[in-house]
């Protein structure tokens, strides 16, 4: 199997976040998790889809008005991508930009799970 590639990544990403919210019924923060929870493998394979599904599910959450504290708590990490081919760095630069956009405009509350983030940051140990 060839590597996931950052569109692969965030196609995915959004497609898991719709399916559940339509299929499953949940609301839009159950469904970042649920969506985060879905990738934690496909991430630890790559340092890229680790960037496409944060960047994509911080970027779906702020659209709701809120960003979870494990997520927050990553935006450092997701500004530097290595190896990504000239289409994927034109999506992963206007990704960047809508994500900075959202995060300036401070329209948003943060979600605070202390368990679920000790949960995140285990599921995560090399980032």
């Amino acid at each position: 199997m060839s590597e996931i590639s950052y569109l692969e990544a965030k196609e995915l990403t959004l497609e898991d976040y719709e399916d559940f919210i339509e299929d499953e019924g949940f609301s839009p923060n159950q469904a970042v998790a649920a969506t985060f929870e879905d990738s934690v493998l496909m991430m630890k394979k790559s340092h890229k889809v680790y960037v496409s599904v944060m960047v994509n599910l911080s970027i779906l959450s702020l659209r709701q008005d809120f960003l979870p504290d494990y997520l927050l708590e990553k935006q450092e990490s997701l500004k530097m991508v290595n190896g990504l081919n000239e289409e994927e760095q034109s999506v992963y630069d206007s990704d960047i930009s809508t994500l900075n956009q959202l995060l300036s405009n401070q329209k948003f509350e943060i979600d605070k799970d202390e368990e679920y983030k000790l949960r995140v940051n285990m599921l995560l140990e090399q980032y």
